[in-house]
């Protein structure tokens, strides 16, 4: 054996090359049969009732990139304008609107799905990132979301093309579980409904396992109670309270009353309870009332009613209780004029959380990209990862000497293979990643991944065949194309690992070679080296590759 090989692992049991290395599970096939969520909205056309706007399952513009180079998730988010300068002379305020949205979306699902890349076809020529930059409003909500985005987020052109590269989330065990835009869940504080950051919704969440409720009795809520109790009243009336932690009081069209039941139903019952009045005006204190005929109460309260049910909740405990509430209209009477309605709403306390709206927040699932439940959201939130053990094989000449006890030939391929690597840690492994038939099908027998320094991390494959294959290159370059999708989804399995399992924090990229190794000679299937584009920081260093080595222990459990 050649004495310049790339040294190997230490300090690992020799024993262990009769065992097959860590299985890296990953659920589903993560670049096969990517489609789009479908188009939605929660909308009423009759009679003019708004019901705002609810798109979980809104069309994306965002999907999976099946036949990229990259061993990563990448996303294809269309055209966008970049540039400061260029995106403030936009004259389409929509498209701005949308692009941003669109980047938005992008950032946040690889953050919640392992990292990885987000292409975008630049819009306006004569771009150029290193003058123009990318844009305020591309990037303004970063900090919303990531406390340090320059340590998560790093940006190159490609040509025609802008890539973001997302660095794989660490989970922290305190805090959010997900990255997420806006969580939708609300609260009272005080007099107003407010929005629970990701973090506080997680407190809020834990601490509601817990909390059973309590019996407010206030001066505020009797008042409330005493007006919910009319049947009628006078127009301009008075009344005794204002808005407060359980009280709401809203002067508004009946136009616009489903659009801010969401925000209000969640906050009220999230917390103890309140009383919703829409037809007080709260800065004078009088009973004002909205114009309406009799008959369009009767719609209003079964939309109402479906806006209410319709409300995204999630529950901790067995009983599964429907959000509890009362809605009631009352006359305000006003000689000589037309009689008009205060609609009162009573929620009571859920028994345990409820949206305004479905989290937004996004992740790949069976290659698409989805908008969390706020089931699987405050699943997410709430349960850690699970934990991966496994071997690494660390004798080479034992390996293969099982691997080849009757194919000599085959054997001096591989160490000529082996041999000509740069220098670096080598961690050789029977199976690197997946239980696909893949790999039994087509002979993968070894795979290696060689740590180098100043260069990218590389995932070889070396595959057996015979001599019947070995000149055959349209047959060569088909089991390349097919080995190149298992080898990506084992690549970006082991880079999510390293972030969630180990203690690597760097910022890696992985190049992708596959071997065929004939009775005569090997042949490559598959370089991505040379076709992929990463940023500075994404290539090994002296001190990240051995920061990664020791994270590779600690997941394969050496």
């Amino acid at each position: 054996m050649a004495g310049n090989l790339p040294r190997l692992v230490e300090d690992v049991n020799p024993q262990t090359f009769t065992e097959p290395s860590v299985q890296l599970k990953c659920p589903g096939n993560i670049f096969q049969g990517g489609r789009h969520a479908k188009p939605g909205s929660w909308k009423d056309s009759q009679k003019g009732f708004h019901l705002g706007s609810r798109d979980s399952n809104c069309k994306m513009s965002i999907t999976v990139d099946q036949d990229t180079d990259y061993a990563e998730l990448v996303l294809s988010i269309g055209e966008i304008t970049l540039g400061e300068k260029t995106r403030k002379s936009m004259k389409d305020s929509q498209r701005r609107k949308r692009e941003a949205k669109t980047f938005q979306q992008a950032v946040c699902t690889l953050l919640n799905s392992g990292g990885g890349v987000a292409k975008a076809r630049i819009k306006n020529q004569n771009y150029d990132f290193s003058r123009d930059g990318v844009g305020q409003d591309l990037e303004n909500f970063l900090p919303h979301i990531l406390d340090f985005p320059h340590e998560y987020l790093d940006f190159k052109q490609v040509k025609d093309y802008f890539l973001m590269f997302v660095k794989a989330w660490k989970l922290k065990q305190k805090g959010p579980g997900i990255t997420t835009l806006k969580t939708n869940l609300y609260i009272r504080s005080i007099s107003s409904s407010i929005e629970l950051k990701a973090v506080n919704a997680v407190k809020f969440l834990k601490s509601r396992l817990s909390s059973p409720g309590t019996i407010v009795c206030n001066e505020v809520l009797n008042e409330c109670l005493n007006l919910f109790n009319r049947d009628c009243f006078t127009c301009k009336e008075k009344f005794c309270f204002t808005k407060a932690t359980h009280a709401e009081v809203k002067l508004t069209p009946k136009e616009n009353i489903l659009e801010i039941l969401p925000q209000t139903v969640s906050s009220f019952a999230n917390a103890d309870g309140g009383y919703l009045f829409i037809g007080l005006d709260g800065k004078t204190q009088e009973i004002i009332g909205f114009e309406a005929e009799k008959s369009d109460l009767v719609h209003l309260e079964s939309e109402i009613e479906k806006c209410i049910r319709q409300l995204p909740v999630t529950h901790f405990c067995e009983e599964r209780e429907k959000i509890k509430y009362t809605c009631k209209f009352m006359e305000v009477h006003k000689p000589g004029a037309a009689c008009s309605f205060v609609c009162a709403l009573r929620v009571e306390r859920f028994c345990c959380a409820v949206f305004a709206a479905e989290p937004e927040s996004w992740h790949v699932e069976d290659s698409c990209v989805k908008r969390f439940t706020a089931e699987d959201w405050v699943k997410r939130q709430m349960d850690g990862p699970a934990l991966i053990s496994g071997k690494v094989i660390s004798s080479p000449e034992a390996l293969c000497g099982k691997l080849f006890s009757t194919q000599e030939a085959h054997e001096q391929l591989l160490w000529a293979q082996l041999d000509s690597l740069p220098k670096g840690t080598l961690v050789v492994t029977k199976r690197w990643a997946l239980d696909l038939p893949l790999q039994d099908k087509h002979g993968v027998i070894l795979d290696t991944l060689h740590i180098p320094q100043d260069s990218l991390l590389t995932l070889h494959g070396f595959v057996l065949g015979g001599e019947d294959l070995e000149d055959d290159s349209t047959l060569l370059r088909e089991l390349g194309a097919e080995l190149k999708g298992y080898y990506k989804q084992t690549a970006v399995t082991l880079k999510q690992t390293l972030a969630n399992h180990g203690s690597y924090t760097e910022k890696i990229g992985i190049a992708i070679k596959i071997t065929y190794l004939g009775h005569n000679k090997a042949v490559s299937l598959y370089d991505s080296s040379s076709k992929i584009h990463y940023p500075t920081k994404y290539y090994l260093t002296t001190e990240t590759a051995k920061n990664l080595e020791k994270a590779l222990a600690e997941i394969l459990g050496s």
